[in-house]
């Protein structure tokens, strides 16, 4: 009885291990260079920014479509000027800041000529202002980032 008793503690012990392992319990090394967490990296975002004619009138009206990365079409934010011409959107995203080194902000006017018709124009990552307003935890979450982009469009002709 024994010997049965040791063969089914052992074969649960095995399983119990089997199980943490798939889960991922023991499969960090809490050393010196890596630490034990599970989660998924993420830092707020709010995009700002004003839209204007030659003349320095803000637009009604126009699209603006926030691509954070080229590689990532799925996650595009987008927002509509106001009378005055000011977009301000803000969103949680899952990714780390460093995935807007190569965002454009695209510019469309979408509704025909009812406040003008402008051309389209997209704004890459170097005409972009990107600022940290709060730091992270220090673990996955990054902070607190604004995304500024000011526009001047051309009238359509």
């Amino acid at each position: 009885m024994n010997a049965m008793k040791t063969a089914i503690f052992r074969q649960g012990k095995w399983l119990l291990g089997a199980l943490l392992g798939i889960l991922g319990f023991g499969g960090c090394n809490p050393g010196r260079y890596f630490r034990c967490e599970y989660g998924v990296p993420r830092a707020d975002f709010k995009l700002i920014g004003d839209v204007k004619d030659t003349q320095g009138k803000g637009i009604e009206g126009i699209r603006v479509v926030f691509q954070p990365s080229k590689d990532n079409v799925y996650d595009n934010d987008t927002v509509y000027s106001d009378a005055k011409g000011h977009f301000e959107i803000e969103r949680l995203r899952h990714d780390w800041p460093d995935d807007v080194k190569d965002a454009t902000v695209k510019f469309e006017d979408v509704d025909g000529s009812a406040h003008g018709s402008f051309k389209t124009k997209t704004l890459d990552r170097s005409q972009l202002t990107v600022g940290q307003d709060q730091d992270g935890d220090g673990n996955w979450y990054s902070g607190v980032y604004t995304v500024r982009a000011d526009a001047v469009l051309e009238t359509e002709d």
